[in-house]
């Protein structure tokens, strides 16, 4: 019931995404100017998370659209995510991630639970002389990754969304935060997610 509706919303939210890109730079922004789309290529690992708001219908066994349904059947989630991910010299990339959700605000009898998926971004904007951009992310529960390009074979879209990220270390980190996630199924309402990626 609510344990598999969990599960589908986590892979709705990794890329969550996560997804893809984007972060809050608060550090010193001189220090990565010169770095391109181009030197960003490669390998990545991810790790981050948050709190998501899952809408479920009213026995709580399946997802409702949060335009459709009271206060009581809108549920806070704390998301915790791990992954890998690849660039290419455009911009763009494919996110595999592996994450669990667990209900916020229960006592410890509340069920964790976990699942993979992936994500693929598109660039949106960079600028250099910040170190900072934009991206747009679709997530997909199937489909693979091969290298930054996406392979859709047996892949369902459960959401699509934004990010903002930022570089320091030359390129070798990045940091993400999801500005914006629409559930297929619009049964998410309301979250904050960031993330950290290092170069592998």
């Amino acid at each position: 019931m609510m344990k598999v509706r969990i599960a589908t919303g986590l892979g709705l939210v990794l890329f969550i995404a996560t997804m893809i890109g984007g972060p809050v730079r608060v550090s010193q922004a001189q220090d990565d100017e010169g770095v391109t789309l181009a030197s960003l290529a490669g390998k990545f690992s991810l790790r981050g998370g948050g709190f998501v708001t899952f809408c479920f219908n009213a026995t709580f066994t399946a997802p409702a659209a949060c335009a459709s349904v009271p206060q009581a059947q809108r549920v806070l989630f704390n998301l915790a995510t791990i992954g890998h991910f690849t660039r290419d010299a455009a911009g763009n990339a494919c996110f595999v991630f592996t994450g669990t959700t667990r209900r916020a605000l229960v006592g410890a009898s509340a069920a964790t639970s976990a699942s993979t998926s992936l994500s693929v971004a598109t660039n949106i904007s960079f600028d250099p002389t910040t170190g900072s951009g934009t991206a747009s992310f679709s997530n997909y529960n199937g489909g693979s990754c091969i290298g930054a390009a996406f392979d859709s074979t047996g892949a369902t879209l459960t959401a699509t969304g934004t990010v903002t990220y930022d570089v320091s270390d030359s390129g070798d980190r990045i940091e993400y935060i999801v500005t914006g996630l629409t559930a297929v199924d619009g049964s998410t309402n309301g979250l904050v997610l960031t993330y950290t990626a290092i170069r592998q």
